[in-house]
């Protein structure tokens, strides 16, 4: 059954089922990846950029602590970042680039592609976060061309609490999970078999309907964002046009907090976040949208709105009535010296 899922989640990145380490989540994929890397290598120099996944953020920092170099490059105001400017500073002293293939909170889709050769030639590892994209866009991680690559199953439907890292048959990395044999020798502890089942059959499922499922989502997405603009004047959309995941909405709400927002809205029923999903609690600007260059008081005022495979018109058709009522009330409440204030 194990064997069954790896290669179901396999499938779904198109690569062997014994390049597939199962771990405990993105987080821990992540982790594996960057800590894996920089322990088996001399170099002491990694790129990055400023609007990842704070999985990969933190681990950074860390090794920054540790007295490692670490270059983050900047995004453009709809959060793309240029791949020249990573080959601008990608040099043989660099041990690991590190970057996420779709952004978590406003969807940007980035251009990894041309960094893989460049990369493979310094002896430089390619890590690309996909655990956002996989399951709503088409990912290979052929074509990608990197060395490892993250995958989170809940992203796909499956339970919290399991994922997968792809290291390719020539990528060395060491383990940071220490006490057994097990995924190759890669991470130590008993597999998650009902996580890494669920995962295989979410995959399945995932891959079988992208196509139409991408089309669904993305006329959800598109009818919610047209009703929402022509009912509250000012909305911001964050994000490109195109380019970008089907499922992902970010919006800047004119006139109140985003706090304020996020606690009316739990209480209709209406779910979202002020950043990626693993920011819940978190109430500090979005480092995202800091970077794509909107001020303190635009992050603050600014929701995370993400579709998924559960999701129905008739949900749609609530959301677009519950949210501007429930904006139309919140900007009425908010004292605007506070709003300006933040």
């Amino acid at each position: 059954m194990l064997e069954a899922a790896r290669a179901q989640v396999a499938a779904i990145v198109g690569t062997d089922p014994r390049r597939i380490v199962f771990t405990s989540g993105g987080t821990e994929s992540n982790n594996l990846a960057i800590f894996g890397a920089i322990t088996v290598s001399r170099r002491r120099k990694i790129i990055s950029s400023e609007i990842e996944h704070s999985s990969i953020l933190a681990p950074l920092a860390e090794l920054e602590r540790r007295g490692f170099e670490v270059v983050r490059i900047a995004p453009d105001s709809d959060g793309r970042v240029d791949p020249a400017r990573v080959l601008d500073v990608l040099d043989s002293e660099t041990a690991l680039v590190t970057l996420g293939l779709a952004n978590s909170e406003v969807g940007t889709i980035q251009d990894l592609a041309p960094l893989a050769a460049r990369c493979t030639r310094i002896g430089a590892l390619l890590h690309i976060d996909a655990a956002q994209a996989v399951g709503r866009i088409p990912v290979d991680v052929a074509s990608l061309n990197c060395d490892l690559m993250t995958l989170s199953g809940h992203k796909l439907g499956a339970p919290a609490g399991i994922g997968a890292l792809f290291v390719r048959d020539s990528a060395r990395i060491a383990p940071t999970v220490f006490g057994g044999p097990h995924e190759s020798g890669v991470r130590a502890g008993t597999p998650n078999l009902l996580g890494a089942v669920a995962f295989g059959a979410a995959a399945e499922a995932a891959l079988n309907a992208m196509g139409t499922e991408s089309e669904r989502i993305a006329s959800l997405a598109a009818s919610l964002l047209m009703r929402l603009r022509d009912a509250i004047p000012g909305l911001r959309w964050n994000g490109p046009p195109v380019g970008r995941l089907p499922n992902t909405i970010n919006l800047t709400f004119p006139g109140v907090l985003g706090e304020s927002m996020l606690i009316a809205l739990d209480l209709e029923g209406v779910e979202v976040s002020m950043g990626s999903a693993c920011a819940a609690g978190a109430v500090e600007p979005s480092h995202v949208l800091r970077a794509m260059g909107r001020s303190v008081a635009e992050a603050r005022s600014s929701l995370r709105i993400s579709l998924g495979w559960s999701n129905m018109a008739e949900e749609i058709d609530a959301a677009a009535s519950i949210i501007p009522a429930v904006w139309r009330r919140v900007a009425d409440a908010e004292p605007q010296s506070e709003v300006s204030a933040r």
